[in-house]
């Protein structure tokens, strides 16, 4: 009786929300539908709030998406037609609880110095640059303009950059659970957080060895901009974080004052005049909307996204209402249509992504090869990260370029299980088996391996590391010596992945787009036209997804609005215990796991 009121109360309450939700998308759509395109002004300072994250994609297209973080490629595109734009004199930027990567940096910087190479000034504003939190990408990226407003009460926190990466043995011994894991090669360092209590000797020296690439970049770029030499940067940063003051006594900031004081001196171009001319600020979203954006006349390329773990299905590859990841099914998809298009000359695959399933991994890089293979020219771009399966979808494309603080490699796999039957028992609930194959039950997550399968086991994480090695010596021309050399594990910059092989250039989608002109055999002036691959969805297209619960049947939704109880013996019995489903979502076995270790950088 209890779950059949529930049902009830949760279909009722489904159908009202549809009914709510159809009322705001009509009105939505109307408005959507209606609203026009501002006319931009003679002469004007472009306006863009640095807030959030930055993203790799939008999620939707749609009004119900709005308000969205920053997209890169939007950010960087209205960066650079606003260098090439006489109507522009500047840049005007306000920072505040901003992260970003040290590659999403590298890419803003280098569309800033295009911008003041042109002759237009670029000014920042920000109560705060992670005086009390760390802030050295966020500075990092500031450092690249003209001039550095910070509040008095903020700070700037230039400490440099660390890593952490939690190590769960202990708790799993407390719990008498037992791992039972293996991995492809001494650097592919992942299960470690598992299996061991501190990281390994290996693990140590490959992960230090990224940090410092990355510390050596982020100090070069700060030397190069703010007039020092790498060494006193160096001492700047271990003597960090610094007051406002500070900052501005040692030379990393320009200006100390209020958004008022800011706005006031023409810097928020509130009242600005040049030459006697008074300007306007145009805010990022309104310039992109009043210009004719660059690429989108010539050859039309495909533009195809692989964000977040790689997996298997089709699903919505992080757009849309579920956000989702990088879905193998949805990108393979995508390459195979842009490939029988005769209308797509090229693709260009943007990865941003720290790998996942093997065999994932292994649908998208046949459909990246076959696509070359058809005469379609693909050119990567990795994002923040483009490791482990991440780098595996890569490698079989024509030309890869990564920013200089890419993460990428990780060539290698792991794979195991972990062993409860000690857990249950302190509960007192025991586990009796049954089984018709001497290995029918080498993946149950309550014992051990049984004889043989273990020994399979291996025999499968040598085959996929085997298959890896093999498959990126013939796509990056490596015999097997140089790929031992930057396989086994190691994780790479982008800086150092270019020096060994495993990259062809530095950049970012510039540099990218560049690369898909040359192999198109156009001018570096030529057009091309950028589409979007999978086409995304229409304001229509959601509305409907939206109202059909997402494909989820009306009971399946409505329960889900109030969390049914799991419908299996482990949920019944893990529910009376203390522990939910969730809570044994890491005891599925991730077999064939081709990713990054869960390490956590703080720049």
């Amino acid at each position: 009786m209890k779950r059949l009121w529930r049902f009830i109360v949760g279909s009722l309450t489904a159908i009202g929300a549809m009914v709510v939700t159809t009322v705001i998308i009509s009105v939505g759509l109307a408005i959507y539908g209606s609203s026009g395109v501002k006319s931009l002004p003679d002469r004007m300072v472009l306006r863009v709030n640095f807030e959030g994250e930055i993203q790799d994609r939008r999620k939707s297209d749609s009004f119900l998406f709005e308000d969205q973080d920053l997209v890169l490629r939007e950010v960087i595109m209205g960066l650079r037609a606003a260098a090439m734009d006489e109507r522009v004199s500047g840049l005007s930027v306000y920072m505040g609880g901003f992260g970003i990567s040290l590659s999403a940096a590298q890419e803003l910087r280098a569309a800033i110095s295009e911008l003041r190479d042109a002759g237009k000034t670029a000014r920042l504003f920000t109560e705060d640059l992670g005086g009390l939190g760390g802030g050295s990408a966020a500075y990092y990226l500031a450092s690249g303009f003209d001039e550095i407003w910070v509040q008095p009460s903020g700070g700037v926190g230039l400490i440099g950059i660390s890593m952490e990466i939690p190590y769960a043995r202990g708790m799993l011994d407390k719990l008498e659970v037992e791992p039972r894991f293996g991995q492809r090669h001494e650097y592919k360092s992942s299960p470690e957080s598992i299996t061991g209590y501190a990281m390994s000797d290996p693990a140590r020296e490959n992960l230090q060895t990224l940090l410092d690439s990355l510390y050596g970049q982020l100090v070069a770029g700060v030397a190069e901009s703010r007039g020092f030499n790498e060494a006193e940067v160096r001492k700047l940063v271990d003597n960090g974080p610094y007051l406002a003051r500070e900052a501005l006594d040692v030379g990393l900031i320009d200006r100390i004052g209020y958004w008022d004081e800011f706005v006031a001196e023409g810097m928020g171009v509130e009242g600005m005049e040049v030459e006697g001319e008074e300007v306007e600020k145009v805010f990022l979203e309104d310039y992109l909307a009043g210009i004719d954006r660059p690429n989108s006349e010539g050859p039309k390329v495909a533009l195809i996204y692989g964000n977040g773990t790689i997996d298997m299905g089709g699903g919505d590859d992080g757009d849309g209402f579920e956000g989702g990841g990088f879905m193998a099914h949805r990108v393979a998809d995508a390459f195979s249509d842009a490939t029988d298009d005769d209308e797509i000359k090229a693709i260009l695959f943007r990865i941003n992504s720290p790998g996942g399933s093997y065999i994932a991994s292994d649908i998208v890089w046949r459909e990246v090869r076959r696509a070359s293979a058809a005469g379609k020219p693909v050119i990567v771009s990795m994002g923040a990260t483009a490791a482990s399966g991440g780098y595996f979808v890569a490698m079989p494309a024509d030309r890869v370029i990564a920013q200089p603080g890419t993460i990428t490699g990780s060539i290698g796999v792991f794979g195991g299980k972990v062993i409860t039957e000690k857990l249950w028992a302190r509960f007192g609930v025991t586990w009796d088996e049954l089984h018709a194959g001497e290995n029918a039950g080498m993946w149950s997550f309550i014992r051990d391996f049984p004889v043989g399968g273990e020994k399979r086991f291996r025999e499968m994480l040598d085959f996929i590391y085997a298959d890896f090695t093999a498959k990126a010596m013939e796509d990056r021309g490596m015999d097997a010596g140089q790929m031992d050399q930057v396989a086994r594990g190691r994780i790479w910059t982008g800086k150092d992945a270019l020096d060994n092989g495993l990259v062809d250039a530095l950049g970012g989608y510039d540099e990218a787009v560049t690369e898909v002109k040359k192999a198109l055999g156009l001018d570096a002036e030529d057009g091309i036209t950028l589409a979007l691959w999978p086409k995304p969805q229409s304001p229509f297209d959601e509305m409907m997804k939206l109202l059909q619960g997402n494909g989820m049947p009306l009971a399946q939704l409505g329960a889900g609005l109030f969390g049914a109880e799991e419908a299996s013996v482990i949920g019944e019995i893990s529910g009376r215990i203390g522990l939910s489903a969730e809570d044994l979502d890491m005891l599925k076995p991730p077999v064939g796991v081709v990713q990054m270790p869960p390490m956590r950088l703080r720049y």
